[in-house]
């Protein structure tokens, strides 16, 4: 079952963001003091149980699970070095992949503009709406 709000009446909406939108303001500023706190807990925790350079350590303390975790990211600048240094060897061991994704932007392109092709493709794409935002500026 799914919930349907309903716009609030047009002359009742200006007073209705009056109130919600300094609600949203401090709402907002407590994520932040939150996120903050939390960030520097986590390097308090990392400087007494070191996370590995790759991979987890899990440890209990005061009735807790801690599990602390290390990630190495992988990038390459120039992908043709990259090939270049790779390319004798056999293809399995090359550390390159492609990736093929959907467009976006021209899904939006056909959809607006080629409504003709637009129905072909729309045949074999799912349109989702994606989360909504709300940006509050003084």
């Amino acid at each position: 079952m799914s919930a349907v709000l309903k716009p609030e009446a047009p002359h009742a909406l200006p007073n209705a963001l009056e109130q919600l939108v300094p609600m949203f303001i401090e709402a907002k500023r407590a994520e932040d003091a939150a996120k903050k706190a939390r960030v520097e807990i986590e390097e308090r925790i990392l400087a007494v149980a070191p996370a590995r350079e790759e991979g987890s350590v899990t440890l209990e303390t005061g009735g807790y699970k801690l599990t602390t975790t290390g990630k190495l990211s992988y990038k390459a600048d120039d992908l043709d070095a990259l090939r270049e240094v790779c390319r004798t060897w056999d293809a399995n061991l090359v550390p390159i992949k492609t990736v093929h994704a959907i467009d976006e932007t021209g899904c939006k392109f056909l959809r607006a503009n080629r409504p003709e092709l637009w129905a072909q493709v729309a045949r074999v794409v799912t349109v989702t709406p994606a989360k909504s935002s709300v940006k509050v500026g003084l």
